[in-house]
């Protein structure tokens, strides 16, 4: 039986530059820095109100926050800092080694900064995972509202259509909640890939896919040959190329099922030897509600938004743009 609370780390590294907008969002205004503690929710920075919902709801603990040392441990109390500033797959890095040392054999949790989960969304998320726990990989998707109006500033925010395991085709955007073995991953492999994928983010899935091959190929490439010289079957580039190129093509069209997708991130994140020691552990993407989960911050008038939302209404100097 999976720990009554989990430990979780939040990801709050800084960004040096405003993200890329798709023509959707032209007339937002992308926000660069360390959202956590630039943006404030009515007076208070965002990081001190996602540390303290993520407490009141009773499903974590401990929880650590990851990023620059210098912007947080002024800021928070009774929270550890891991100290990282850099690229998205190095502070990846920095956090779940740390959390494993601190949390050996334990699957873990990770959520990014810039989010305000509503509390009855996270107790749907976490049910679910609860009933299929203890999972290789947990990573919802969310149900987009039929009227995208409902999301307001986030409705600029790329889609993707999803067949549910038991449904229709449906709209969904990605969460920002995830939970994971840290033993069962290909984590050299993952902290590229996801640092490349970040640099894309919001960009359409054809594009996508062709940069993270090119940057992701000669390191693929010379992966598989170490594994030859260990004498380890070197399958790496297989199942990345073949399953995740795929992959890409359904989603890029529409036609993509839960099911598949699951397969797909189960062949290239888990290791080998852990899908053959353990071939029922799940890596679990379901399609559920909660949208406070998957409209994280990424523009000024999010922020604004967002602030408004609680029933503040912020100056201008409350919600600033780096």
């Amino acid at each position: 039986m999976a720990p009554t609370k989990l430990p979780l780390a939040i990801l709050g590294g800084s960004d040096r530059t405003a993200g890329y907008l798709p023509p959707s969002g032209h007339d937002q205004h992308s926000l660069s820095g360390c959202k956590g503690v630039d943006i404030r929710i009515g007076g208070r920075r965002l990081i001190e109100v996602l540390v303290d919902r993520y407490r009141e709801n009773g499903h974590f603990d401990p929880i650590y926050v990851a990023g620059p040392a210098a912007a947080y441990r002024d800021v928070l109390s009774g929270v550890e800092v891991f100290d990282t500033d850099g690229g998205f797959g190095r502070n990846l890095q920095i956090c779940i080694e740390r959390l494993a040392e601190r949390h050996p054999g334990r699957q873990l949790a990770m959520s990014t900064c810039d989010i305000l989960p509503e509390p009855a969304e996270l107790d749907g998320l976490l049910a679910d995972y609860r009933r299929h726990a203890p999972c290789d990989l947990w990573f919802p998707l969310i149900r987009a509202p039929q009227d995208l109006s409902v999301l307001g500033e986030s409705k600029w925010k790329p889609r993707y259509r999803v067949t549910p395991s038991a449904g229709e085709p449906t709209l969904v955007l990605p969460s920002h909640l995830a939970v994971f073995d840290p033993e069962a991953m290909r984590l050299g492999f993952l902290y590229r890939l996801l640092d490349v994928a970040y640099q894309t983010r919001n960009r359409p899935v054809l594009y996508r896919r062709a940069h993270m091959l090119r940057r992701l190929i000669t390191g693929l490439l010379l992966h598989d040959l170490r594994q030859l010289v260990t004498l380890r079957l070197p399958n790496v580039t297989w199942d990345v190329v073949r399953y995740g190129y795929a992959a890409s093509l359904k989603l890029g069209d529409g036609t993509a099922t839960q099911t598949e997708i699951e397969y797909v991130i189960r062949r290239m994140f888990t290791a080998r030897r852990h899908r053959l020691a353990h071939p029922d552990r799940l890596t679990r993407l379901p399609v559920l509600d909660g949208m406070s989960f998957a409209r994280d911050i990424d523009t000024l008038e999010e922020a604004k938004a967002m602030s408004e939302s609680t029933g503040d209404r912020p100056s201008p100097t409350e919600v600033t743009a780096c």
